[in-house]
């Protein structure tokens, strides 16, 4: 005998199988669900062999699904392994960027020296754009000596 045929009156058995619909209906954690992407997740992926133009790309699709500001903090408050100089200061100027968008702390990793190139990079090969984005790039980026065009980071 189920649970609603062990009400006493129609009108208990209606409501105990509507309290099992809404029980059916609410929100569950998705099967197979994936770890929010990360600054330092990204690191890994370009360290494994992605390209950083891919992880980055990856990192900012999947920060759009950040509920709220401590969800993005937490997203980038983890320091990265370091890779290499040119990826470890993108990745200190991506989350220094993010951090400012979103109005959440910059973390203190970012500010570490070898998160600052020696010398400018302008990620993009095409040597036409290069006059545009050191206009055009972020403070976090240009501080740093990155120089990248305004839709670098701007996912559809």
């Amino acid at each position: 005998m189920s649970h609603t045929e062990r009400m006493s009156t129609p009108s208990e058995r209606l409501w105990a199988r509507h309290a099992e619909w809404d029980a059916e209906c609410l929100p569950r954690p998705r099967v197979g669900a994936t770890v929010p992407m990360s600054v330092a997740g990204a690191a890994v992926r370009v360290s494994s062999g992605v390209e950083l133009r891919a992880a980055v790309a990856d990192f900012m699709d999947d920060l759009r699904w950040a509920p709220d500001q401590l969800d993005v903090a937490n997203r980038i408050v983890d320091e990265p392994e370091l890779v290499e100089p040119r990826t470890d200061a993108f990745l200190a100027a991506l989350a220094e960027h993010v951090a400012g968008g979103h109005r959440v702390p910059v973390p203190r990793w970012t500010l570490r020296s070898e998160r600052f190139l020696d010398s400018f990079w302008w990620p993009s090969r095409t040597v036409g754009l290069h006059a545009r984005a050191m206009v055009e790039s972020p403070a976090a980026f240009r501080r740093r000596g990155i120089f990248i065009g305004r839709t670098t980071l701007r996912r559809v």
